[in-house]
């Protein structure tokens, strides 16, 4: 008979619990997702760069961001390898600000950008040897193919399938522009999402900390 105080069956149904909460959790940001893209093509423009979508798509950058900056505060021993992820990631935002900057001097983002990857890298250097089995605790960590994911979806992925001159092969004289902007936005938001999703493992997940 199976007895629930077996320490083992305890960690086993812990494990198994963590990963519905997790399924779970995948499956209404999936929700929300959709929710947000149906608001979008409700508008009168879709897909504008001040448009609900462009703007989750900054907030989840952002906030990815300064959670593994938040993380690489409270963990000294990882504090290299979090923040050059941070800074990635930062980079990242402030490359999806760039229309916001370009009323400054077009292409101006390039300049912060390139500050912060240099701050961080240069942070990061300053104790070579730590960054680098911290980036290697980092990759073993269980929830880093979420990032990796996300990573690939975002700029792979949701680019290759947003290519004009595919849609143009697929559907010819009956393209339209808006069919695109949705599959490629539509893709990006997901990575985005486990991006997102990562960086909250990362300060939650007991087995990194």
């Amino acid at each position: 008979m199976t007895s629930f105080n077996d320490p083992t069956l305890r960690f086993e149904l812990k494990a198994i619990g963590r990963a519905v909460l997790l399924l779970c959790g995948l499956g209404l940001g999936v929700a929300f997702l959709v929710a947000l893209f149906f608001w979008e093509l409700s508008l009168s423009r879709a897909f504008t760069e001040t448009g609900p979508v462009e703007l989750f798509q900054s907030a989840a950058l952002g906030i990815s961001s300064a959670l593994f900056f938040l993380e690489a505060k409270r963990q000294p021993a990882m504090r290299g390898a979090l923040v050059l992820v941070g800074g990635f990631l930062g980079c990242m935002f402030i490359r999806e600000q760039d229309y916001f900057l370009d009323f400054i001097r077009h292409g101006c983002w390039v300049y912060p950008a390139l500050a912060l990857a240099f701050g961080c890298i240069a942070f990061a250097s300053r104790g070579l040897r730590q960054t680098i089995s911290g980036l290697e605790r980092f990759v073993r960590w269980k929830y880093f193919p979420f990032l990796l994911i996300g990573l690939v979806i975002a700029l792979a992925y949701s680019r290759l399938f947003g290519m004009r001159v595919l849609w143009e092969m697929l559907l010819g004289k009956h393209f339209q522009y808006l069919a695109k902007c949705a599959v490629e936005e539509a893709s990006e938001l997901l990575g985005y999402l486990f991006i997102l999703v990562s960086a909250i493992l990362a300060n939650t997940d007991k087995h990194l900390n």
